[in-house]
C-alpha cells in the first residue's frame, strides 16, 4: 500500500511541476531576452552562438523557476486530489497527512539538490562563459567594423581609423583614434602601430598603441604627450554596449567569494555584499525544500467554496519570501545585521511557518479560521460592490 500510494502521490505532484517549470522558464527567458535582444542583433551572432548563450542563461533562469515550480507542483497536485475528494478517502482510510508526506519530501529534496547545483556551480560557470562569449563577440564585431582607410562605427564613443591592416597579424598601421568618452576632455591619438585584444580575466577590451602622440583638451589648452607605448582599456559593458558580461560576484566560486570578503573586510559594505552572495547560494536550495513542503498543506485548503485558494496563497508566499530576502540583504549591506544571520533569517521564519501550518492542517484546526476568513472577505466585498452600485 505505501509504495502504491507514494508512487501515485509523486506522479500527482510531478505532472504540474513539469508544466509549471516549462511555463516559468519560458516566461523568465523571454523577459531576459528582451533586455539583450538589441545587443544580440547588433552582433549578428550565429545560431550556434545563440544556442551557447541560451545554455549559459539557463542555470540563472532555473534558479528562480525551480523553487516556484516545485512549490506549485505540490500545491496543484494536492489541490487536484482534494477537489476530487481523494484526500477525504485517504483520510477516511486512516492515512494521515504525515503518512502522505514522504513523496513530497522526496520531490522537495530532488528540486533543492538541483537548485543547489545551479546556484553553487553552474551559475558561476555560466556567467564566466558568458564573459568569454561576450568578449569573443565584441572582438569579432570590432574586427568587422575596423577596416583599412575607413572610420569605424559601433565602438560607442570611440572612432578609429587604420591606414593599413596586416592580414596575417591583424596589426594596424597608421592609426588615428578620437576618444570622446570624456566629453569635457576629448582626446585624439595618432600612432604608427596598434593592435586589439580582449582580456577575459578583467572583462575588458584593450587597444595597444606604439610610437605616437596623444592630444587631450583641458579647459582652453591642449595637452600633448608623446609615447612609445600606450594602452587603452575599454570596459566591455561600456565599449561594446554589451550587458551580457559583467565581471563581479556572480562569476566567483564560493571560495573566491570568501577570500574576496576577507580581503575587503567582512565589516565593510563591499565585504558584506560578497558574503551575501556566498550565503544566498546556500540559502536558496534550502528555501526551495521548505517552500515545497509548505505547498503540500496549502493544497488542503481547497474545497467546494474555495477550490484554488492554495495557488494565490502560494504565489503570495513566494513573493513575500523574496521581499524578506531583499530586506535582509539591505540590512546586511548596511551592517545592521551579520551577513549569515540576515540571509538565513527569512528561511528560518518560513521553516517555523511550515511546521506550524503542517500541524494545523494535520489536526484540521485550520478549517474554522479559514471559513471565518472567507466569510469576512465575502461580506467586505459584497458591501464594497453594493456601495459602488449605489454610487452609479
Amino acid at each position: 500500500m505505501p509504495r502504491l500510494l507514494y508512487t501515485y502521490l509523486t506522479n500527482e505532484i510531478l505532472a504540474p511541476f513539469y508544466a509549471s517549470l516549462i511555463i516559468l522558464t519560458s516566461i523568465l527567458f523571454l523577459g531576459q531576452l528582451v533586455t539583450i535582444l538589441d545587443n544580440i542583433l547588433s552582433y549578428n551572432i550565429s545560431f550556434a552562438d545563440f544556442f551557447r548563450l541560451y545554455a549559459y542563461l539557463t542555470p540563472e533562469i532555473l534558479l528562480f523557476a525551480l523553487p516556484m515550480a516545485s512549490m506549485m507542483g505540490a500545491i496543484l497536485g494536492t489541490t487536484h486530489l482534494n477537489n476530487a475528494n481523494e484526500l477525504m478517502v485517504l483520510k477516511a482510510s486512516g492515512i494521515s497527512l504525515y503518512r502522505m508526506l514522504p513523496p513530497v519530501v522526496l520531490v522537495a529534496l530532488g528540486t533543492s539538490l538541483l537548485t543547489a547545483a545551479f546556484s553553487v556551480y553552474l551559475i558561476p560557470a555560466g556567467n564566466r562563459a558568458k564573459v568569454e562569449l561576450a568578449l569573443q563577440l565584441a572582438r569579432e564585431k570590432t574586427e568587422r567594423v575596423v577596416g583599412e582607410k575607413k572610420f569605424s562605427e559601433g565602438l560607442s564613443d570611440i572612432v578609429l581609423y587604420a591606414d593599413r591592416i596586416d592580414p596575417e597579424t591583424g596589426t594596424w598601421n597608421g592609426v588615428y583614434i578620437s576618444d570622446l568618452r570624456d566629453p569635457v576632455h576629448p582626446a585624439t591619438i595618432i600612432s604608427q602601430r596598434g593592435s586589439f585584444s580582449a582580456d577575459s580575466a578583467t572583462g575588458t577590451l584593450s587597444i595597444s598603441l606604439h610610437k605616437g602622440v596623444l592630444n587631450r583638451t583641458a579647459a582652453k589648452t591642449v595637452e600633448t604627450i608623446s609615447f612609445d607605448s600606450y594602452d587603452m582599456r575599454l570596459p566591455l559593458e561600456n565599449s561594446a554596449g554589451n550587458p551580457l558580461a559583467r565581471k563581479g560576484k556572480s562569476t566567483m566560486a564560493q571560495s573566491e567569494l570568501l577570500a574576496e570578503a576577507a580581503r575587503l573586510g567582512k565589516n565593510t559594505p563591499a565585504g558584506a555584499a560578497h558574503l551575501n552572495e556566498f550565503h544566498m547560494r546556500l540559502v536558496l536550495p534550502v528555501t526551495c525544500f521548505i517552500l515545497t513542503i509548505l505547498g503540500f498543506p496549502l493544497g488542503f485548503l481547497s474545497g467546494p467554496h474555495h477550490r484554488t485558494v492554495g495557488i494565490p496563497l502560494g504565489l503570495a508566499t513566494f513573493i513575500l519570501y523574496y521581499v524578506l530576502l531583499t530586506r535582509a540583504k539591505e540590512a546586511s549591506q548596511s551592517l545592521a545585521l551579520p551577513a549569515a544571520a540576515a540571509m538565513w533569517l527569512p528561511s528560518f521564519i518560513f521553516l517555523i511557518i511550515t511546521v506550524l501550518f503542517l500541524r494545523s492542517v494535520a489536526r484540521e484546526t485550520h478549517t474554522l479560521a479559514l471559513e471565518k476568513f472567507y466569510d469576512f472577505t465575502y461580506a467586505f466585498l459584497s458591501r464594497f460592490r453594493r456601495r459602488r452600485e449605489g454610487e452609479k
